[in-house]
C-alpha cells in the first residue's frame, strides 16, 4: 500500500532519495509506535510525500493501514543520505518493497530532463509482488537510456503465469546489466540477507570499490 500525506504550508522539502519517520502515537506494538520508510515518491512530486510498503500483521502496519484520508501521522525527516547521484550512471538493485527509493529516484531523473543510465534489477517472490512495474515499463518506453530486469524467485506460488527470469539476482546478471558503463554507482536495497549478499558479490568476485556502493535494509515489520 501507498500512503500520501500532505505537505502543504509545511515547508518541507528532501532530496532523492531520502527517507521520514512515521508515528502514530498509542498504537500499542511491540517494535514501538512509529517505523522509518524510504519515500518512493520524487522531490518534483510537489504538495505531498510518499512511502510505499508492505502490510503485515504487526499493529503498527494495521493501524496504518486503516488510516482514512484526513486522519494525521507524525512525519520526522527528511533522513538518511541514501542519494541519486546524477553525475554518474546508475544500477540500482532491489528486492521485494526495497524498489520504493528507486521508484522515487528513477522519478527524479525522469521529471528533471536526465539522460543519464539508469539500470534496474528488480527481485520479488512474485510477480504479484512487483511493485511499480507498470510505471517502471513506462520509464523505460519513454527513456532510452533507462532499463529495467525482473526476476521472480517463487513462480510457482504465483497465481498468474511467469515466463521470465526465475531465481536470485546474480553476478552474472549485473555484470550484464553494468556492461558499458563507466564507472557507474551501485545501489542495493531489501531485506538484510539480500543487501549483504550483494555487496559481498560486489566488492569481492567483481571488485566494485566500497565508495561506489549505497545500501538501504529493509527490515520488513
Amino acid at each position: 500500500m501507498s500512503f500520501d500525506f500532505s505537505t502543504e504550508g509545511t515547508g518541507f522539502r528532501y532530496r532523492s532519495q531520502q527517507a521520514v519517520r512515521v508515528g502514530l502515537p498509542g498504537v500499542p506494538d511491540p517494535w514501538g509506535a512509529a517505523r522509518t520508510f524510504s519515500m518512493s515518491s520524487s522531490p518534483t512530486e510537489t504538495g505531498h510525500l510518499t512511502v510505499t510498503c508492505r502490510i503485515s500483521d504487526t499493529p503498527f502496519k494495521q493501524a496504518l493501514s486503516h488510516l482514512r484520508p484526513g486522519e494525521t501521522a507524525q512525519v520526522i525527516g527528511p533522513l538518511g543520505e541514501f542519494l541519486l547521484d546524477l553525475t554518474r550512471p546508475s544500477v540500482f538493485l532491489a528486492g521485494g518493497i526495497g524498489v520504493t527509493p528507486f521508484r522515487g529516484m528513477m522519478r527524479y531523473a525522469s521529471d528533471t530532463g536526465d539522460a543519464g543510465e539508469r539500470r534496474l534489477l528488480y527481485s520479488a517472490r512474485v510477480p504479484e509482488d512487483l511493485v511499480f512495474r507498470d510505471e517502471l515499463d513506462v520509464f523505460v518506453r519513454t527513456h532510452p537510456t533507462y532499463r529495467v530486469g525482473y526476476t521472480v524467485t517463487r513462480p510457482g506460488e504465483s497465481s498468474r503465469p511467469w515466463e521470465g527470469r526465475v531465481g536470485r539476482i546474480d553476478e552474472e546478471w549485473i555484470r550484464e546489466i553494468a556492461k558499458g558503463l563507466h564507472r557507474p554507482k551501485y545501489y542495493i536495497a531489501g531485506l538484510p540477507e539480500m543487501v549483504e549478499e550483494i555487496v559481498g558479490r560486489l566488492t569481492g568476485p567483481m571488485g566494485i570499490l566500497s565508495e561506489d556502493i549505497d545500501y538501504e535494509v529493509f527490515r520488513g515489520f
